[in-house]
């Protein structure tokens, strides 16, 4: 039998308190708690037969400036407990409170899940005493300090998460406990991918009526169901990325995380830090609380490694570790994480070549080989080419404004007739300033301007009483770096052709405002 609990509606005055409390006393019930408002009182009380309820109601409503006495279903500490009951299950963040003296008063449904411990084995417990000893919720009880979206792992239940905390301060600004709020690393993974995906590309997205890409489509749809790291080879601009999304759209995986990172296109310093992730003080500068690397990021998803080739020698034999052992290793840390990541990875390099050179380990090259896949030049599939022109045509006019829908034989001649060393992404390029610089829908053959007409011959020396000798150097030396560009994709590349370091490239071309195309 339930406890009997009362709301006595009134009108303030002294001494109503002691008649309650005498009313009770006469009749020898106990008052179990009671809870004071303006005008209202509420008691509760242990349980009584219908008709010693109907007489104690009676008694109470007679008192001096009693206006009703009703019975209620809840107190109104409990029903504020109820109502933060049901907020802290339906929340999906984890929630840990402590009290003053660091024990555990609050631990909700969605923390037993992350923190993998039933509230049984938690609540009341003094929180040193379960979660690591230098949680800054910890410091935050101390000193009333905030922090956001530390990493935490608690070894002993393998559980991973980023907790937020914030003091519990009563009216007089006194610090009387802290609570944290935690989210799994993996649905936080799973937001930002939500948040920063781009548009997933399938297969039928993939543009072709030749023969040569339809066995690579062949191919691919049969590999794309298995776990099996796959190398995709190919020239610049043939769209190895697209042919990576497809496989990870057609994979298990789908639903899960795709990673892109062109290893070309990160400096040699932060390659590491960016694949790995590093701890907190790890190195000056470093994040405070550490960071996870694009491998933690990826977990249970796929990560797409392009331009593979540029990875510098010390990071290979990690990438190794990674690929042997499906472990990550911080920088800065003894830990090991283990990473569920599917490894897709791409190259216009010559592999076979830079491990006779030895600037590539041959352990890692079979480890990224088990499945190679060969995507042809443009120049090896002309069959889709006017295929592939009415789509850059057609989004062109789009995204310029224009009502350019028609291209003449001569200009698809000229276009088909073209050995397009760019491959497709020149391809892009070309139909794109053709819609630009056409007056009307039609484009003609003198609309078609490749990359080379552009190429500028290497100038006569000027007359040294017209320039000075640091403008002249200049000038020659921006030609030769346009030049080059043209040919070689990373400053890598072009480090190697021009005698240059890799960090004098990207200085070089920082000074003349030149970008490198991504590939």
């Amino acid at each position: 039998m339930d406890n009997l609990r009362l709301k006595i509606s009134n009108i303030d005055r002294v001494g109503l308190v002691l008649d309650i409390s005498n009313v009770l006393a006469s009749r020898k019930i106990n008052i179990i708690s009671m809870e004071l408002e303006i005008n209202m009182i509420y008691i509760e009380i242990e349980p009584l037969d219908d008709l010693s309820k109907h007489y104690l109601i009676r008694e109470l409503s007679a008192i001096a400036m009693v206006t009703a006495v009703n019975e209620i279903n809840l107190m109104p500490h409990q029903e504020r407990t109820e109502q933060l009951n049901a907020v802290l299950t339906a929340v999906s963040d984890g929630i840990i409170g402590i009290d003053l003296e660091g024990r555990i008063t609050q631990y909700n449904p969605a923390a037993e899940k992350i923190v993998r411990l039933p509230a049984s084995e938690v609540i009341r417990q003094p929180f040193a005493a379960i979660f690591p000893a230098n949680s800054p919720l910890l410091e935050t009880l101390q000193y009333g300090t905030r922090y956001n979206n530390r990493e935490i792992v608690l070894e002993k239940t393998k559980s991973h998460y980023l907790s937020s905390g914030r003091p519990i301060i009563d009216k007089n600004g006194r610090i009387i406990g802290a609570v944290a709020i935690i989210k799994d690393i993996s649905a936080v993974r799973e937001l930002v991918f939500t948040v920063t995906s781009q548009l997933k590309i399938t297969f039928d997205e993939i543009l072709y009526t030749s023969q040569s890409m339809q066995r690579v489509i062949t191919l691919a749809k049969s590999i794309a169901r298995g776990e099996s790291t796959v190398l995709i080879r190919g020239e610049t601009g043939t769209g190895k990325e697209l042919i990576a999304r497809a496989l990870h759209a057609a994979s298990p995986r789908n639903k899960k995380t795709f990673v892109p990172l062109n290893c070309a296109a990160i400096p040699d310093a932060l390659l590491e830090s960016e694949l790995f992730g590093y701890e907190d003080g790890a190195f000056t500068g470093a994040a405070k609380g550490g960071k996870p690397g694009l491998f933690e990021f990826a977990n249970s998803g796929t990560i797409f490694l392009d331009e593979i080739g540029e990875i510098p020698s010390h990071l290979q034999a990690k990438l190794l570790r990674v690929l042997q052992e499906g472990k990550v290793r911080r920088i800065g840390s003894s830990r090991e994480i283990p990473v569920d990541v599917r490894v897709l990875a791409a190259t216009n390099r010559n592999l076979e070549s830079m491990i006779t050179k030895g600037s590539f380990r041959e352990d890692l090259y079979y480890r990224l080989n088990v499945i190679p896949l060969f995507i042809p030049p443009l120049r090896d599939r002309k069959d889709d080419i006017p295929l592939l022109i009415q789509f850059f045509l057609k989004r062109c006019a789009v995204s310029l404004h224009k009502e350019t829908d028609t291209i003449s034989q001569a200009a698809l001649a000229k276009l088909t007739g073209y050995h397009w060393p760019g491959n497709i992404r020149e391809l892009e390029n070309v139909i794109e300033r053709a819609v630009t610089i056409v007056i009307g829908n039609i484009i003609q053959a003198e609309h078609i301007i490749f990359d080379h007409d552009y190429t500028p011959t290497m100038p006569a020396i000027p007359q040294a009483c017209n320039r000075t000798l640091e403008e002249i150097i200049n000038e020659v030396e921006h030609d030769v770096l346009v030049k080059a560009m043209a040919k070689h994709t990373t400053s890598r590349q072009l480090g190697a052709v021009l005698g240059l370091s890799h960090t004098a490239v990207l200085k070089k071309l920082h000074k003349y405002g030149l970008s490198l195309k991504r590939s």
